[in-house]
């Protein structure tokens, strides 16, 4: 029977049709990439390989020289830049495409992100925080979005396994409304939602995917698309720059757990991650409150399509209950 739930932070509404499909050899959909077993670990016609290093423009690597394992470029067809900045309406508001846009590489072309080493997966996570805090210092960036997109249906133009950072001089609206509903929900309960949330999951076991020390892994109540899950750390912190380094290393494991379990059970889908964070404030904003915010990372395969119903009423079909793709997702 379908149901429509609501996303306690965002308040987003979720239609579930579950009849309409569930299980994950339900979705048709071409493997995100060639068989790693097909791929080499360097590829001469890669522009992001080992040896091509002359066609990017380099911000920083790590290690510096000939032997990076990291290497921070900046977007070639960049979504920001640093003209302009100011502004502007008439009638409708304008606003300059103010702030940065960088790229972060990982040397093996044919290893997918998934499947790295134990310490480059944490070297990745370490360069996204010591990027976040570059960035964080430039007066006009508000916000700090770092994504990853695996996968043509995932927005991914390389097959090249890397990860995006934007940083814009404004809160984009979804996480203002997440930050809002969180300062919402701490204002009348006195506790941080997310905080609660990890507690209620952990009491239903339904949803939850793995119970780790210091994280939990679940899908989401009001999932958007099937087989959606959230990376939550267990201790309270609004922004992913101040988490430690045994927390890091313990984000590697599940990271790594999570998405070899997509990889398998649903066939190497195309997917987005990206981490939700605590604004950047360089003024007093009430609601940008450490308290109530709780940074956390969100999964997306790319399975399905959204149609008319989803755009124009930006209420979403969902044909997978979490609590089944929790349970698909927890076998071996």
């Amino acid at each position: 029977m379908s149901e429509f739930r609501q996303d306690i932070v965002s308040k987003h509404w979720i239609l579930f049709a579950p009849n309409r499909g569930s299980r994950p050899e339900d979705f048709k959909h071409i493997p995100a990439t060639p068989d790693p077993e097909t791929m080499h670990a360097i590829e001469r016609t890669c522009a992001f390989c080992a040896g091509n290093e002359n066609y990017n423009q380099e911000i920083i690597a790590y290690p510096p020289g000939r032997n990076w394992q990291v290497r921070v470029i900046p977007n070639k067809f960049e979504a920001l830049g640093h003209m302009g900045g100011r502004e502007r309406s008439d009638f409708y508001m304008v606003r300059e495409g103010i702030g940065d846009h960088e790229v972060l590489i990982t040397r093996p072309h044919n290893i997918l992100t998934g499947f790295l080493p134990d310490d480059l997966m944490d070297l990745n996570l370490k360069v996204y925080q010591e990027r976040m805090r570059e960035l964080s210092e430039h007066p006009e960036v508000q916000y700090i979005h770092v994504i990853q997109n695996h996968g043509r249906d995932g927005g991914a133009s390389m097959v090249h396994p890397h990860s995006q950072i934007f940083a814009t001089p404004f809160v984009p609206e979804h996480l203002h409304n997440e930050v809002t509903g969180s300062y919402l929900y701490h204002q009348i309960h006195g506790a941080c939602v997310y905080c609660e949330m990890i507690l209620k999951e952990m009491s239903d076991k339904e949803r939850v995917v793995l119970d780790q020390e210091d994280f939990l892994v679940f899908a989401p109540f009001a999932s958007r698309v099937p087989y959606a899950l959230r990376i939550i750390s267990k201790t309270h912190r609004a922004s992913f720059m101040d988490i430690s380094a045994k927390e890091r290393h313990s984000l590697v494991k599940v990271l790594k757990f999570v998405l070899q379990k997509l990889y398998h059970k649903l066939h190497n889908p195309s997917y987005n991650f990206y981490i939700h964070t605590m604004p950047v404030s360089h003024s007093l904003l009430t609601r940008y409150d450490d308290r109530t915010f709780h940074w956390h990372l969100e999964i997306l395969p790319r399975l399905n399509v959204w149609g008319g119903f989803e755009l124009g009423s930006d209420v979403y079909v969902n044909t997978v209950l979490p609590e089944i793709a929790a349970d698909i997702l927890r076998q071996p």
